[in-house]
């Protein structure tokens, strides 16, 4: 009983996860524009940390559901919050960078 509780509720939990876009070459590029040298797998690395780490204190919210100044502003708080949380360094200066280029590139995505 006890177990399909848990089922149930990891189910409903990640129903109500939004559903983030594949990251894709045409992001990169896009988002090399702006940070230069960005690649695909270092979108693809924000995202990994995004999905791993900021799921631990509240649910994740679209990347384009904040505009690049929100992300600035937000992430550095909560990366802060985490670590703290943690009780070590989660995520250093330069993992908070690679994640704000994932969100900050993929706030800007095209609706697809």
């Amino acid at each position: 009983m006890r177990k399909s509780i848990i089922v149930i509720g990891v189910l409903l939990i990640s129903a109500c996860s939004p559903k983030l876009i594949e990251v894709t070459q045409a992001d990169a590029d896009r988002g090399a524009s702006k940070y230069s040298g960005l690649t695909l797998t270092a979108l693809n690395e924000g995202k990994s940390l995004y999905t791993q780490n900021c799921g631990e204190c509240h649910g994740l919210k679209k990347p384009n559901s904040r505009t690049e100044a929100n992300w600035n502003s937000i992430v550095p708080i909560m990366v802060k919050k985490l670590n703290q949380k943690m009780g070590k360094e989660v995520i250093d200066s330069k993992k908070q960078e690679v994640l704000l280029q994932y969100l900050v590139t993929m706030a800007n995505a095209p609706k697809k």
